[in-house]
């Protein structure tokens, strides 16, 4: 498997802005996923974020950290490089003032995550949520750039992943509920946004039909349906990918097929959907196949989907996501002429289009 955590970890790095030199360097020293030494995954990670703490730079730090901890956190080393990654972002918050942590509480869990109130006490709220292998620290940033959108935001782990001990589930996306509890005291929760990747985009989902507060989903690459049931599709699933999906539901790996199946959206679900749904597709997905958010283009209006020459999470198309991410939060921050602009560069620069799809007129 080390040859695809080096090429899931290429998408990470390029999210997370880091010198793609130094990422080049430290993946040419590893030889092996297992062990903690010289010339292993924890170690040459961890070894390259111990200089940037000694250097004073704790966020590069905390997302080099993350990276050590990759695909999860199933030895010592790799829970501790864990715990560092958040502890290297909480020192980036307390000198920067860019946020703080605040605690939610999900069926007896508690779950830390990171916030920043909006410009005024009535902005309304992003939640964000990462994948099955991104820590919250990854996307500690918009801390400080989604306010200047008019909005509050949270950024919270998925279920299994980093702080967040709840199992992957559908009933895990009470973290999106018990989160918007906790800050509804300093911004307008009951007008959520979620920007929620991968298998997280999946979770907001099936939450949107229990708490209606959220009122839109904008997410890149995520499962829906057909990934968790087509046979052909769980079989072509990365091996990293079912490690990492067994390690945060919690369930043995010849148990996995059948509680992913537990976790699609039915058809009729998908056409219940209440809100709009901001996708963003790979056309060479190779975890995601494309008649998973084809299907959900016909059967709900309000799924727009863009869509890429690129494999999953489009990382070679990183200026058109964050265009259209970025488009999206103006528009829910109440910058809606800054919002129509940047889409309009988008389309005219990037030639960002929607993927025409027939839609299916349904009763609402």
């Amino acid at each position: 498997m080390l040859a695809e955590a080096k090429q899931f970890v290429g998408l990470h790095a390029r999210f997370m802005g880091l010198d793609p030199g130094e990422v080049d360097g430290v993946l040419d020293r590893i030889g092996t996923l297992d062990g903690e030494g010289r010339g292993s995954w924890v170690g040459e990670w961890s070894a390259a974020a111990d200089r940037h703490v000694r250097a004073g730079k704790p966020r590069a730090a905390s997302n080099l950290y993350n990276l050590a901890r990759f695909p999860r956190a199933d030895s010592p080393a790799r829970r501790e490089a864990g715990e560092l990654a958040a502890q290297s972002l909480h020192t980036w918050l307390l000198r920067s003032g860019a946020g703080e942590r605040r605690t939610a509480t999900v069926d007896g869990h508690e779950v830390p995550f990171l916030y920043q109130c909006g410009p005024r006490p009535d902005a309304p709220l992003v939640i964000m949520m990462g994948g099955i292998v991104s820590l919250k620290e990854q996307w500690g940033g918009f801390l400080q750039a989604i306010p200047r959108t008019g909005s509050a935001v949270a950024i919270v782990d998925f279920p299994g992943v980093g702080e967040n001990g709840v199992p992957y589930s559908r009933s895990a996306g009470k973290v999106f509920t018990a989160v918007m509890d906790t800050v509804a005291d300093s911004c307008a929760a009951d007008r959520t946004l979620a920007v929620a990747l991968s298998f997280g985009g999946h979770l907001a989902m099936v939450q949107s039909q229990a708490d209606p507060r959220i009122r839109k989903v904008v997410t890149v690459g995520s499962p829906i349906s057909r990934s968790f049931t087509d046979p052909a599709a769980l079989a072509a699933m990365p091996r990293i990918t079912r490690a990492a999906l067994s390690h945060t539901s919690g369930v043995a790996s010849d148990a996995l097929d059948q509680h992913l199946s537990e976790l699609a959206l039915r058809p009729q679900e998908i056409a219940d959907l209440k809100i709009p749904v901001r996708y963003v597709a790979s056309l060479r997905d190779e975890i995601i196949p494309q008649d998973d958010w084809r299907e959900a283009a016909r059967l709900h209006d309000g799924f727009h989907v863009n869509a890429f020459d690129d494999v999953h999470g489009s990382p070679h198309h990183l200026r058109e996501t964050r265009v259209i991410i970025l488009g999206e939060l103006l528009r829910h921050g109440g910058r809606t002429r800054l919002a129509r602009l940047v889409e309009q560069l988008g389309r005219k620069v990037l030639r960002i289009t929607h993927v025409p799809t027939a839609s299916s007129h349904h009763p609402r």
